[in-house]
């Protein structure tokens, strides 16, 4: 698992000095040689390029503008890939790592931090509640691991099976993916990791294992459960991590959650997104006035550092142009849709045509899903097929492309899905495609058009979808009455 350093991905904007210019199409046409086209539209007039500003007065002209109209399928826009600014990097001394982590770390490729890092790591040292957010793939696990361990080694658990740090994460491949981490910096300093995930919990309670733990990785639902019982005691533990914090604090999540946090409200409570939380459940309440918030500047913006393609199609046409990118495919490869039966649909659709494609989803038994995951790993299939469990946080550098077959529906998730490329440590040639027949989906890409045009944060990000989902319902069910 890599942590190669690479430039954090910065947005472009102009200094507060320099005078704001706006441009009409017309005028933009004219000076188009003078700076690189970021969107390419098939009617050229509708062309952006770098640099280029509106006054909040201005109408912005959009290449999905008449996406509602039947006759516009087939059309189609681009925004090219833009060469990453310079960024400020730290060496490692700078940040005043330990000898010890250096190794491990330059083992991996690291050898510098970002500035998003290097923040994060000293607000985390000065004890404060935190909340470090930034896109995805610039190394958030990287910098909360880095002064959580180095405090523990000074501070090591002292009684079985009670962590002195609890990272939680909503699913069990990013537990893994996390603990991996966490025991390669600590192997060397003498801190002991532990994963734990739910499928086995029964299993557990009637033979249970006792050991010093240093760092407890784990899900919810099995912490929650052994906790109770008092296989695993919380009661020192100084650090507590919500990993994909956006996802634990969902609605969907919140009420397993709130027993969990009552137990650790002795630590220090840090939350790590790729979203800003719009706002943080009542639990979290006692620490929201002294939380610190680490925010990269690119946070809401769509990625500049990967090509994303935007296709208008209908729904009929949405098969044959998958199976057409499938088979000219060489590269790893992540296939999104919406729904849990589209996933299986899309796998077996695939491998009916004699392409070779795994597939997870949130109905899949555990072992099966981790079986399917590690195919795409090993390289064994190189087509993943997944719904938004593929998206949070997972590692997925050696990945090129990402097909949206099914485009999302809310901002949030578009944001995660992107974010499987484009990473630190990822190729330097990335690309996502985006399918684009529904009516709510022509919404969203206008809503992410109109935010790169205007060189600003996608409107309305809210991690939250359960609360999302919950509200449009309520508004038909309005409707309906009415």
């Amino acid at each position: 698992m890599s942590f190669r350093a690479g430039i954090l991905l910065k947005t472009y904007q102009k200094s507060a000095l320099i005078q704001t210019t706006f441009f009409s199409v017309a005028t933009k046409t004219k000076i188009q040689h003078h700076r690189p086209l970021l969107i390419n539209c098939k009617n050229k007039k509708l062309n952006h390029y770098l640099e280029t500003y509106y006054s909040k007065l201005d109408k912005v002209p959009l290449a999905s503008q008449g996406w509602h109209h039947p006759k516009s399928k087939g059309d189609t826009f681009t925004i090219n890939q833009m060469q990453d600014p310079e960024e400020v990097m730290y060496t490692l001394k700078e940040c005043n790592v330990l000898e010890d982590f250096k190794e491990a770390l330059k083992k991996e490729g690291v050898e510098k931090l970002t500035e998003f890092q290097y923040r994060a790591i000293n607000e985390i040292r000065q004890g404060s509640h935190a909340l470090l957010s930034a896109e995805t793939g610039c190394g958030k696990t990287l910098a909360y691991l880095l002064p959580i361990i180095e405090n523990l080694i000074k501070d090591k658990a002292t009684n079985v099976n009670t962590p002195k740090a609890l990272i939680l994460c909503p699913n069990r491949e990013l537990a893994y993916q996390i603990g991996d981490i966490a025991k390669l910096l600590g192997e060397n300093v003498g801190v002991n990791v532990k994963v734990l995930v739910g499928g086995r919990t029964k299993l557990i309670m009637m033979n249970p294992s006792f050991d010093e733990i240093d760092i407890l990785v784990a899900t919810p639902g099995a912490i929650g459960k052994l906790s109770t019982v008092g296989i695993y005691k919380l009661n020192d533990v100084k650090y507590t991590v919500l990993d994909e914090a956006d996802t634990l604090i969902d609605d969907s999540f919140v009420d397993r959650m709130k027993g969990l946090i009552l137990k650790l409200a002795q630590s220090q409570i840090i939350l790590v997104s790729a979203t800003l939380p719009k706002i943080l459940p009542a639990i979290l309440e006692p620490v929201q006035q002294s939380l610190k918030h680490v925010v990269s500047p690119g946070i809401h913006r769509p990625k500049l550092n990967i090509t994303q393609k935007f296709l208008r199609l209908t729904k009929s046409q949405k098969p044959s142009h998958l199976l057409e990118l499938a088979k000219k495919n060489t590269n790893p490869m992540i296939i999104f849709t919406n729904k849990n039966e589209t996933c299986n649909w899309v796998a077996l659709f695939l491998r009916e045509n004699g392409i070779n494609c795994a597939n997870i989803n949130g109905d899949m038994h555990y072992q099966i899903r981790i079986d399917q995951w590690n195919q795409f790993l090993k390289g064994e299939a190189n087509i993943l097929s997944s719904t938004d469990i593929g998206s949070r946080g997972l590692n997925t550098i050696q990945v090129k492309h990402v097909l949206n077959y099914d485009f999302p529906l809310y901002a949030a998730d578009y944001l995660h899905r992107i974010g499987r490329v484009g990473r630190i440590g990822s190729p330097t040639s990335c690309k996502v495609t985006n399918f684009i027949s529904g009516h709510s989906e022509i919404d969203m890409v206008q809503n992410i058009e109109l935010a790169i045009r205007r060189n600003q944060q996608i409107e309305n990000v809210d991690g939250n979808i359960t609360s999302l989902v919950n509200r449009k319902i309520m508004n038909k069910e309005k409707e309906l009455i009415t």
